[in-house]
């Protein structure tokens, strides 16, 4: 019997040792998979399939496919999390759309000039680093945008609005950067 059989039987009895040594086995590749699948630094993803992972150790048919199973789990999550950040990315920009023109139409009212900033100001926005952008939607979008960081990125009032002071700061930069009929 092998070392992974053998921690394969103890994880799935619920030895939680035994899953940390097939954790400390596979972590990297299944990390390096899921961030060659786009997925940021891939620990997210990764961690994702590894809890998956421990809650489906029954359905393992053998220890020696314990990476092509981890594999397939970790492709699952990968996709799993792409869509669900190209819908959140779609919902914020809609709702990010919906209420920067109503703002903007009190201000300029030529529909072209209007229509024109706000293109410039999707393509600045989709420049920003995620964690950026997030907080701008966040400030903009929500009633209570410093609690609402706390529990999306984990930052603290503080850390949030210094977050968003650097996004604001990128941002008006990226603004002036784009050419103006």
């Amino acid at each position: 019997m092998t070392t992974e059989d053998r921690d394969l039987t103890a994880a799935r009895a619920g030895d939680h040792a035994a899953f940390a040594r097939i954790y400390d086995r596979h972590a990297a590749v299944v990390i390096s998979y899921c961030r060659s699948r786009g997925d940021g630094d891939g620990l997210d993803a990764a961690q994702e399939a590894f809890l998956r992972a421990f809650g489906m150790l029954e359905q393992l048919t053998s220890a020696a496919s314990m990476r092509s199973w981890l594999f397939g789990i970790s492709r699952r999550v990968c996709a799993e999390r792409r869509r669900a950040a190209r819908r959140r990315n779609h919902h914020e920009e809609k709702a990010m759309t919906i209420r920067l023109a109503a703002i903007d139409q009190q201000r300029i009212p030529d529909k072209a000039i209007r229509a024109e900033r706000m293109e410039s100001l999707t393509s600045a926005l989709q420049s920003l680093p995620d964690e950026e952008r997030l907080a701008i939607h966040l400030f903009y979008l929500e009633d209570d945008a410093a609690n609402a960081a706390a529990d999306a990125l984990g930052l603290s009032r503080s850390g949030f609005y210094k977050l968003l002071a650097r996004a604001r700061q990128r941002l008006a930069t990226a603004m002036r950067e784009v050419p103006q009929s």
